[in-house]
C-alpha cells in the first residue's frame, strides 16, 4: 500500500478563539492561534474511509495501461502517552485495518506508530515504523509525517489567512527536494450545534522508496502525491471532527543496468475521509 492512502490522516489541532476590540470600540475579525493540545491519557477515535483507481503500465503493450480499483477502510485510535517537560507530545497512533471480505481472510493485526511531536505540530521523532511497513510501504516515516500534516504558523490568524510550509526531503541517491503546502482559514462557524474552524489545503508529498540493486540492476523509486481538501475543528474542545482528502499520486521505478534506463509510473487517484468517532 502506498502513502497516498494515508494523505491526510494527522489533521488534529485545537484553536484557541479570541475576540479582540479595537481602539475605536468596533469590534476587529476573530483571529484563532492553532496549537495541538493533549493530555496525558487523552484519546482519539477515528474512522477512516478510502477509494481509488490504480492506472498499471502493460510492459507487454506499452500504450494500453489496465486500471483496478480498490476500497479501503480502517479504525484509527491516537493515545496520548506523555507530555514531556518541555510539552511536546508522544503519542500511540494504532491503525485497525479491516478484514478481506472478498477472501474472507483474518483481520490484520493492529499497527501502532510512536510519534514525539511539538504543539506546533513539528515532528521530532518516529518509531516502531517496521510493523506499519505494510500500510505505508518503505519511506521515510518522520519526513512523510511532517509533509502530510501542517506544522502551524506563531501568529494568530483570522478567516481569509494563509500560511505556506516546505520541507526538505533527502533520499538515498537522489538530490534533495523541497516540497511546499498552503494552508487557508477558509472560516469560523458551527457545525451540529458547535462552534468549527474550517482549514483548506493544497500541498504536495515527495517520497523517495529506497535504493535496490539486483541482477546487475540499479533501481530507484520514488512517490510525487498531489493532495488538496478541507479539515474541521471543533475548538472549544480542541479536536478534529472530520477530514476530506483528495489525491493524485504516481509512483515511478527507474532502474538501469546493461547500457539501458527503463522507467515504469503507477497512477493513483484517491478520495478519502476520516472522521471522530463520538463516543
Amino acid at each position: 500500500m502506498t502513502a497516498v492512502l494515508q494523505a491526510g490522516r494527522r489533521y488534529a489541532a485545537p484553536v484557541l478563539l479570541l475576540g479582540v476590540l479595537g481602539a475605536c470600540g468596533e469590534t476587529d475579525p476573530p483571529t484563532v492561534q492553532l496549537r495541538f493540545e493533549y493530555r496525558e491519557g487523552d484519546t482519539l477515535r477515528y474512522e477512516y474511509e478510502a477509494s481509488g483507481t490504480y492506472t498499471i503500465p502493460d510492459t507487454a503493450a506499452p500504450g494500453r495501461p489496465s486500471q483496478r480499483t480498490y476500497e479501503r477502510a480502517m479504525r484509527i485510535e491516537e493515545l496520548a502517552q506523555d507530555v514531556t517537560p518541555s510539552g511536546n507530545y508522544r503519542l500511540a497512533v494504532t491503525y485497525y485495518l479491516a478484514p478481506d471480505t472478498a477472501a474472507q481472510s483474518e483481520p490484520p493485526a493492529p499497527v501502532t506508530i510512536l510519534i514525539e511531536m511539538t504543539p506546533q505540530g513539528r515532528i521530532l521523532d518516529v518509531t516502531g515504523v517496521e510493523t506499519a511497513r505494510p500500510i505505508f510501504g518503505d519511506i521515510d516515516f518522520e519526513s512523510y509525517f511532517e509533509q502530510a500534516q501542517p506544522v502551524f504558523p506563531d501568529r494568530p490568524l483570522k478567516v481569509g489567512d494563509s500560511w505556506t510550509q516546505e520541507v526538505k526531503v533527502v533520499g538515498a541517491g537522489s538530490e534533495p527536494v523541497v516540497t511546499s503546502s498552503t494552508y487557508v482559514l477558509k472560516a469560523l462557524s458551527r457545525e451540529d450545534g458547535e462552534p468549527v474552524a474550517t482549514i483548506v489545503f493544497d500541498g504536495e508529498i515527495y517520497l523517495p522508496l529506497g535504493h535496490d540493486a539486483a541482477r546487475g540492476e540499479s533501481q530507484l523509486a520514488e512517490e510525487r502525491i498531489r493532495v488538496h481538501g478541507t479539515f474541521t475543528f471543533a475548538h472549544e474542545r480542541g479536536i478534529m471532527r472530520y477530514v476530506q482528502t483528495s489525491a493524485r499520486a504516481t509512483v515511478s521505478r527507474l532502474a538501469v543496468g546493461n547500457g539501458q534506463t527503463t522507467r515504469r509510473d503507477l497512477h493513483i487517484e484517491e478520495e478519502s475521509m476520516m472522521r471522530l468517532v463520538e463516543e
